[in-house]
């Protein structure tokens, strides 16, 4: 029994750095952070290889990008689906189940190689400080971001101050057994990596990004994280701050130019995008696949119903009708997912994911606007963004109540099919409905469902006993 439950903790992702007290004999040739880490030049690879590890399927390429458009109201699964995900999007996840084991075990891991660099480059910080702060920041706002992303899956609420069970804060590559730290607490970690982080970006030896390529975090990118964890903590002055910042530093796309952030040939007001090269898969392949015109997932009818189709440029950007694609499934009339079809006029799906937008950060500033009794800026916002997307808009009129559920509409709509729509549902204490819903899918969810947080990994629970007895309601 002592052996199995040390090879349950080698397996466990909160504690798998090493299980060196296990192995009778000591290698003599070896890695170890003591001789990985010989100069500061030695932590970018480390670094480098945790954003390629973002475009894993577990990370970027499907459950923090558009897993979250398959679980809600905005995809609906044809009978093209290969019901890959089938639990998930039909919310009858389980404990045991591979999909939520994974998303857990993946992003620990990536917060486990971050941990690696804070903890080893104290030594080289002083010969080199710029240098070191352009490391160590991005090295923190990665761990603030990740943990950020598992608190929106297994987390049952998002209230700042909850003390309802969150997710384990790991800040150690050591082998340890957290438990679930509390909502608040992990927020306090979240954020005070986050703030740690943007001094540190304000102050390198070199520029992070270009205006070309987003694909690292800065501190522009940073402003923007604190302004959508501002949102979901519902501290609406600080995301109103943050949301001002990242938007001074990257304006709003015109509507020429907006088209091309999509298929790469520009990154106008992206401020940090998941870069997927020729092979390397792509954001929404399992949505639909150009190589084949496999459409699995098609835009909801409620949702393309929200669209001027003439004059709003996001739709001929985002969706495109079957019968100009060719295809041996191609069936005419149907409007196929063309948001990641690929760089430039390649048909792969390789296409940057982009993680964070300007227009998102309009939307982040506008809500939290209208809900502390700045209405006349939160429509100045909104119709800002709305303007730059229609053409000849007409500036809205509305207040109250109508101007939370406009900008609530405009979420919908601008960041479809970028991780959003599950989260905003669900921080808003909404319902799910499948108005074209498909026969033999589950349709609805109600805003009291315990579904709305996933269950802990059995696998964890086996592994950790201080997470054992943890898990969450209804599973």
């Amino acid at each position: 029994m002592k052996k199995l439950y040390a090879l349950l903790l080698c397996g466990s992702l909160l504690t798998a750095t090493s299980c060196n007290d296990m192995i009778d004999l000591t290698p003599t040739h070896s890695l170890s952070s003591a001789n990985v880490f010989g100069k500061l030049d030695d932590f970018e690879p480390v670094l480098n290889g945790t954003y390629a590890s973002m475009r894993d399927m577990y990370a970027y390429g499907l459950f923090s990008s558009v897993a979250a458009d398959m679980m809600s109201d905005n995809l609906i699964e044809t009978n093209e689906s290969l019901v890959n995900y089938k639990a998930v999007t039909d919310w009858t996840y389980a404990a045991d189940q591979l999909r939520i084991g994974e998303v857990w075990r993946f992003n620990y891991l990536m917060i486990n190689d971050v941990n690696l660099i804070l903890e080893n480059i104290a030594p080289y910080e002083a010969s080199a400080p710029k240098k070191a702060n352009r490391i160590k920041g991005q090295a923190l706002a990665i761990r603030g971001l990740l943990h950020f992303n598992l608190l929106q899956y297994y987390a049952p609420n998002f209230d700042r101050n909850s003390t309802s069970p969150g997710v384990p804060v790991k800040t150690t590559s050591k082998i340890e057994t957290p438990a679930r730290a509390t909502v608040k607490q992990v927020y306090d970690q979240i954020i005070k990596d986050l703030e740690a982080a943007l001094p540190l970006l304000n102050d390198v030896d070199a520029a992070i990004n270009t205006a070309t390529k987003r694909s690292r975090i800065d501190a522009a990118t940073v402003n923007a994280i604190l302004a959508r964890v501002s949102l979901y903590a519902k501290e609406y002055d600080r995301a109103i701050t943050y949301a001002t910042a990242a938007i001074s530093a990257r304006p709003l796309a015109t509507r020429a130019n907006f088209p091309g952030i999509w298929s790469d040939a520009n990154a106008d007001e992206v401020l940090f995008a998941i870069q997927f090269n020729p092979g390397e898969g792509g954001p929404a392949l399992d949505v639909w696949s150009p190589a084949t015109n496999r459409s699995q997932w098609e835009p909801a009818a409620t949702l393309l119903s929200t669209f001027d189709r003439t004059n709003d440029v996001r739709f001929a950007s985002y969706f495109t009708a079957g019968e100009s694609i060719t295809g041996s499934v191609n069936r005419a009339g149907r409007f196929v997912v063309t948001k990641y079809q690929g760089k430039g006029t390649a048909r792969d799906g390789a296409a940057n994911f982009k993680a964070f937008r300007t227009g998102e950060m309009y939307l982040i500033r506008a809500e939290a606007r209208a809900l502390t009794n700045r209405a006349a800026e939160a429509l100045a916002d909104l119709n800002t963004l709305r303007a730059a997307r229609i053409a000849n808009f007409a500036p809205g009129t509305e207040t109250g109540q109508a101007l939370i559920d406009a900008i609530a509409l405009e979420r919908r709509k601008e960041l479809w099919m970028e991780g959003h729509r599950w989260f905003d549902l669900k921080r808003t204490t909404r319902v799910v409905n499948r108005a074209d819903c498909r026969p033999g899918s589950v349709c609805t969810l109600a805003a009291n469902s315990p579904k709305w947080a996933w269950p802990i990994p059995q696998g964890e629970i086996l592994a950790n006993p201080s997470i054992a007895g943890a898990q969450n309601d209804g599973y």
